[in-house]
Parts: structure tokens; C-alpha cells; sequence
């Protein structure tokens, strides 16, 4: 469970591991208006599909957030009950949304404001003033934020964060011998003792790397 980031700590993000369309999901997208949503209310018990949160104050849900993985980018919904609207509640959900596809090393997070949606055009600002922009095909999609210095990192077999791991202590020591030895080798057109400027290829004279012991 996630406490807010956005002044109150009255709100917790609860995972629903086990998701099934319950009483608690009949009252919150009855409140929302019809058009909004490409599919009917489920059946009372009907087990549903990809990823569900739910947002609780107390022993009440305010919202659901929903997200589906699609080829490594997250489409996401949220519903917000009617007497929770204006309060910041989806800002909360959409910021727990967009963590929930970082920690699975996504790209984007996906959304679509269906033509139908008596709102569609102030929901439509909603998200872009949340950092969404709509691509040409209609949808609007935000890049996922990546950790500072986690980029191109794994964590847990994905793609995405993760802090770089250094080399092992094997690998540091055969670098550290190569480079000592390539140092120390000797060659035929060695510059004076006296001076002048090293020339193209020559830099492992000052401790780096051997040009004929490193082509790539």
C-alpha cells in the first residue's frame, strides 16, 4: 500500500491481486457516466482481466486504476467516484498508475478519451496537463519517468531501472594486470628520454590502453 503524494495521508493504493467485479466496483463506475467506458458493467463475481488498484479512504474505495501491459508500453484506466471528483483523487491514481508501469521497466503509459465521453474534451486537458500528448492516432501517451542513472539498467529480469553494476573483483583485476603489462612493454619507436609529443597510438604509455593488444 502507497500513502499519497499530493497533502493528505488519508489515501492508501491497495493492490488487487485477485481482481472480481464486487459491490465496491458497481457503485464507483456507476457513478461515472455512460459513454466513458467501451464495455458494460460486469457480472457480480465475474473475475476480470489485467492489472486492478484500488484507491481506499478509510473503509471506503473512492477509485480503480487498471493497467495492461502492451508490448512494453501500459494502457491505463481509472475511475473515480462521482462525490470524489475535483479532490485530487485521480491525480493520485494516474501518479500510482505511472509508478506501477516504471517498476515494470515500461515505456509510455496509454490512454484513450473515447468519442462517446460526455466530457471528452476537459478529461482530454485533464491529461495533457498531466504531461500526456496525443500521438496521430488519437491516443494519449506520456513517457514513463526513469530514475536518474538507472537508464538502459535491468531489475528483476526488465528492462529499465536498476542502479549499474560494477565489474567483479576478477574482472577488475585482470584489467588492472593487462593494463600494468601493456605499461611496461617496451617498443621500438619509443620517443627520446628527453621528451616530445607522444603520437596517434601511443597513449598506453601514460597507463591506458595497448593498441596492438586491443583492436576493436
Amino acid at each position: 500500500m502507497t500513502t499519497t503524494g499530493t497533502g493528505t495521508d488519508r489515501w492508501r493504493w491497495v493492490a488487487d491481486p485477485d481482481p472480481h467485479w464486487d459491490a465496491d466496483r458497481e457503485r464507483v463506475f456507476a457513478s461515472v457516466p455512460e459513454g466513458v467506458f467501451p464495455t458494460a458493467p460486469g457480472r457480480p463475481g465475474e473475475r476480470l482481466a489485467a492489472d486492478w488498484w484500488r484507491v481506499e479512504d478509510g473503509d471506503r474505495v473512492l477509485a480503480y486504476g487498471w493497467l495492461d501491459d502492451v508490448w512494453g508500453d501500459a494502457e491505463i484506466l481509472l475511475a473515480v467516484e462521482a462525490g470524489a471528483r475535483g479532490t485530487g483523487v485521480g491525480a493520485f491514481t494516474l501518479t500510482r498508475l505511472e509508478e506501477e508501469a516504471a517498476e515494470r521497466g515500461l515505456n509510455y503509459v496509454v490512454n484513450v478519451v473515447r468519442d462517446t465521453h460526455p466530457e471528452r474534451d476537459a478529461v482530454t486537458a485533464w491529461f495533457l496537463a498531466h504531461g500526456f500528448r496525443a500521438d496521430d492516432e488519437g491516443r494519449l501517451r506520456k513517457r514513463v519517468a526513469v530514475r536518474s542513472g538507472d537508464t538502459g539498467q535491468r531489475q528483476a529480469g526488465r528492462p529499465g531501472a536498476g542502479p549499474p553494476a560494477p565489474p567483479d573483483e576478477a574482472r577488475q583485476a585482470r584489467y588492472t594486470a593487462e593494463r600494468d603489462r601493456a605499461a611496461a612493454r617496451p617498443h621500438a619507436d619509443d620517443p627520446p628520454a628527453t621528451g616530445g609529443d607522444l603520437g596517434p597510438g601511443r597513449e598506453e604509455s601514460g597507463g591506458y590502453v595497448d593498441p596492438e593488444h586491443h583492436r576493436y
